[in-house]
Parts: C-alpha cells; sequence; structure tokens
C-alpha cells in the first residue's frame, strides 16, 4: 500500500500483545499439569468432582494445549510482525490487526462500521456491502472458519477489538466512523 501524507497508521501494541502470549501460555501450561496431574486425594462424591475424571480432564487439557498453544504461537509471530496493525487512507482501510484480518478493504465495500459489547468486551463490526465476496477471496481453512463464524453470529465477517491495537475501541471507532464520512464517495 503507498505512503501518502494523510495516511493513518496505528501500531501493533507490543505490550498487549505480549500480556495476552503470557496469558495463552499459562493456559498452555495449564493443560500440560492437567494431562500428567494424577488427582489422588480427590473425593468424587462431589457434584463438581465429575471434570477431574480421566476423560473429561484430557479433553480440558488437550483443548488448552491446542487452542492456548496455538495462539501462542501466533502471537510470537505477532510480535516480530513490524507492519503496522492498522493502515487508514483515502483508498480504505487495510487491516493487519488479527490473525483474522481480511487485509485491504476499500471505503466502497464498506457499508458500516459499528461499536458492539460482546462478553464485557468492545469490537469493532466493519460490516460489508459483499461479505459473501470477502469470504470466497480467503484461502486458509482455519482462518475462513473464524470469519464464516463472524458472518453467522454478527452478520460480517470483520469483527475485531484494538486489543492488540495501541488505541482504545471507542477512539478507533470515532476515528474509522470520521476517516469512512470523510473519504466516502
Amino acid at each position: 500500500m503507498d505512503k501518502d501524507s494523510t495516511q493513518i497508521e496505528i501500531p501493533l501494541s507490543k505490550l498487549k500483545m505480549t500480556l495476552l502470549l503470557m496469558g495463552a501460555f499459562a493456559f498452555t501450561l495449564l493443560g500440560l499439569f492437567l494431562i500428567f496431574l494424577d488427582p489422588e486425594s480427590i473425593n468424587y462424591s462431589s457434584r463438581h468432582s465429575w471434570i477431574m475424571r480421566p476423560i473429561p480432564r484430557f479433553i480440558a487439557a488437550l483443548i488448552c494445549i491446542i487452542f492456548f498453544g496455538f495462539t501462542s504461537i501466533m502471537m510470537i509471530i505477532r510480535l516480530f510482525n513490524r507492519n503496522p496493525g492498522l493502515i487508514i487512507n483515502e483508498k480504505g482501510i487495510y487491516d493487519n490487526s488479527t490473525a483474522l484480518a481480511l487485509g485491504f478493504i476499500p471505503w466502497k465495500d464498506i457499508k458500516d462500521i459499528k461499536i458492539v459489547n460482546i462478553n464485557n468486551g468492545k469490537f469493532i463490526l466493519i460490516v460489508l456491502r459483499n461479505p459473501i465476496e470477502y469470504l470466497n477471496k480467503t484461502t486458509q481453512w482455519i482462518k475462513l472458519r473464524g470469519l464464516k463464524m463472524n458472518y453467522k453470529y454478527h452478520g460480517t465477517p470483520i469483527c475485531f477489538s484494538a486489543n492488540s491495537l495501541k488505541i482504545k475501541t471507542t477512539n478507533l471507532y470515532s476515528l474509522l466512523t470520521e476517516k469512512r464520512k470523510e473519504y466516502k464517495k
């Protein structure tokens, strides 16, 4: 993408990503701990003890290791990424903020920009005029699954928070809506 004087670059926040990495790593270690744990002193008469039985404990551990291990790897890769997380200019938005980022989105394809609360977190939805076209461009299977889930639950494949960016979600929402009005053709 060409740099110009009206371009706004929002960098990835290394501090926020390091904290997310530490959390993901802790849950990966928890999964390993659950696999190798030998709970000898568990009272299986408690109604909450079912999780410590071997099969549910192994399944929970496997989910922790796979999901948070993958998240840890993605965070490590993103920590060394020198590209800005988001670029906003007169042509559109270049999204590099998440693992599900779709890259360049021209202003003409954006129907609306919304801010929503999902599980006590603020997220920005970029509502597209042609979401199916964007889904069809995606070739990575895991990324496509995530985008389809976003589309199913939010009506758009582009749903992100500013957790990995050096900006607050509400400030980013204000900036995006302001620039959309300014550059809308």
